[in-house]
């Protein structure tokens, strides 16, 4: 795979559109449902015939009924939803399928791997003598569909997920996060952000996916994303700088650092940070661009606060990573995905909703090596490094430490972002 990063991020992420004015989209979209004296509104959205164009209703109605039997056997896919649905259901039928599938994904891997590592184990398929004669079946169906069209190089490997790496989601239904209404006007947003990889800071993987309406603001995204930065203990000390513990979630002072809300969000060249006052991120930003020589100096400037920067006042690309900044270091990158008008079966409240979130991964106790670490205990001899993760039930059998300066952190709950706003 010898892509450089751009190519390889452009690959996962998509080439970027041209730029998006997302209020004349707007604007355009409610012009024609509304219509004007030259021209009939057209629905955004056809929810049965009763709002299709007349001509195209009156067209329909003038085919013969056996004209019309043909044109919907031709568009109909019973036969295909029927075939995946017996395929999913019978287990030996979508064992093969997946075992084809991620013997295709290796080759395709192994083919574009030039280092001299260790291969992986190969994914082995049963002997076509030894098939089940349902199984023979969907294999030969399956070799005579001629998609011959797409053929797969060593490149694609940057935008295939490895074998046994499945797209992983907390959620089993979509997550509301607020409660602001989505009015008939309103444009709905699609959102993906992505992380660096911490095993290869070139690359980036999907942490979230959220939906928002044009209404909102940048500060509605960057507080409906799950981060682990949000919940950092805030160290409290003494009079002489020694630490003497951590703030907690729920305490009077809130433990998070920077009080979760202090970022800077970078779109198309514009800098919005949080509405607080607190500009430090801009100003830095803008302060070390201008340390730059000039042949390597972004060409950036300040905006309005986040929670001031509308949606619906942006001008975007599709599939264009734009930046966030939070928490002294953590960096993010997101995407507008897609923009669209609003469907009559879209939730009517609710938003930002939050449709995925890759589960972060959790430090192993330290002890038991078996079930994830809770507490981070810090300044305790008897565990021979500090700070030492370690699970309740391995803290509880260590019993009370000896040293009163031993401090006990709790470790993250991932709340902020993970759970519904109530605010």
């Amino acid at each position: 795979m010898n892509l450089t990063p751009a190519q390889a991020h452009e690959a996962y992420i998509g080439p970027p559109s041209e730029h998006v004015d997302i209020s004349a989209f707007v604007k355009s979209a409610n012009e024609l449902q509304d219509g004007s004296e030259e021209r009939a509104p057209i629905p955004l959205f056809s929810q049965s015939s009763a709002g299709l164009p007349a001509d195209v209703k009156s067209a329909w109605s003038s085919l013969s009924q056996s004209d019309q039997d043909i044109i919907a056997a031709e568009c109909c896919v019973d036969d295909l939803r029927t075939a995946l649905l017996d395929t999913v259901k019978d287990p030996r039928l979508m064992g093969h399928v997946t075992r084809t599938h991620e013997a295709t994904v290796h080759a395709i891997y192994e083919t574009a791997e030039s280092s001299s590592r260790k291969k992986r184990k190969r994914t082995t398929l049963a002997d076509p003598a030894e098939e089940h004669p349902e199984v023979t079946a969907l294999r030969l169906k399956l070799e005579a569909t001629k998609l011959k069209c797409w053929p797969l190089t060593m490149h694609a490997a940057s935008f295939i997920r490895p074998p046994r790496q499945s797209d992983h989601n907390t959620l089993i239904s979509v997550k509301s996060l607020g409660k602001v209404s989505g009015g008939e006007r309103d444009a709905i947003i699609f959102v993906t952000v992505y992380n660096r990889q911490s095993w290869g800071q070139r690359l980036l993987s999907r942490s979230s996916q959220h939906v928002l309406l044009s209404s909102q603001t940048l500060g509605d995204l960057f507080r409906a994303i799950p981060c682990t930065s949000k919940e950092l203990p805030k160290e409290t000390r003494d009079q002489e700088g020694r630490v003497t513990g951590y703030k907690h979630e729920g305490s009077p002072d809130d433990m998070a650092d920077d009080d979760g809300h202090s970022a800077v969000l970078c779109v198309e060249g514009v800098l919005y940070s949080n509405g607080d006052g607190d500009r430090g991120y801009a100003e830095s930003i803008l302060e070390l661009s201008a340390s730059l020589p000039e042949s390597k100096r972004p060409e950036l400037s300040e905006g309005p606060s986040m929670d001031a920067a509308k949606l619906l006042s942006l001008t975007i690309r599709l599939h264009e990573p734009y930046w966030i900044l939070h928490a002294g270091n953590c960096e993010h990158f997101f995407t507008f995905t897609t923009i669209r008008s609003r469907h009559p079966t879209d939730p009517s409240s609710g938003y930002p909703l939050t449709t995925q979130i890759t589960p972060p991964l959790s430090d192993i106790c330290r002890v038991c090596n078996k079930v994830p670490a809770v507490f981070s205990i810090v300044g305790d001899v008897r565990l021979g490094e500090s700070p030492y993760l370690i699970c309740g039930p391995c803290w509880r059998w260590m019993g009370e430490p000896e040293d009163e300066g031993v401090l006990v952190v709790p470790l993250p709950k991932h709340e902020k972002g993970w759970i519904t706003n109530e605010e």
